[in-house]
């Protein structure tokens, strides 16, 4: 018996949800290192955006209730205070703090809360938990 047939069916994907996370952070690190400089790095900056695009289209692929789970939402706050960020410079490392709390915040909060849906006001899992 291989390796790779007693692993659970979502394994791979798991891994490679762990790898696109860890190239964002390397990312945002390099963002954020650079910000406190006063400094830009173009590399940073294309391996967070680029990994970013990457982890919502995973996200997206596994359902499209993501977004409007907190989990979801928590990326438009993200999104708003990158672009705030960028229209008001000076604010870059305050911003990117921010970041860094709600992504940090929504990562380990409980299942409750991640998978709360504002826009059906209940904690929504996949669109089955919608039909009841």
């Amino acid at each position: 018996m291989s390796l790779l047939n007693s692993l659970p069916d979502n394994t791979l994907r798991r891994l490679s949800k762990v790898i696109v996370r860890t190239v964002h952070l390397v990312g945002i690190a390099g963002v954020f290192g650079n910000a406190m400089q006063g400094s830009s790095g173009w590399i940073y900056v294309s391996l967070a955006v680029v990994s970013g695009v990457v982890l919502v289209v995973m996200e997206a692929y596994a359902g499209w209730i993501w977004f409007v789970q907190l989990r979801g939402v928590s990326l438009y706050l993200k999104l708003l205070l990158l672009l705030f960020m960028h229209l008001y410079p000076e604010t870059a490392v305050s911003c990117l703090i921010a970041v860094i709390i709600i992504s940090g915040f929504m990562s380990h909060a409980p299942n409750w809360i991640r998978y709360f849906s504002l826009l059906h006001g209940k904690v929504v899992h996949s669109n089955e938990d919608l039909l009841g």
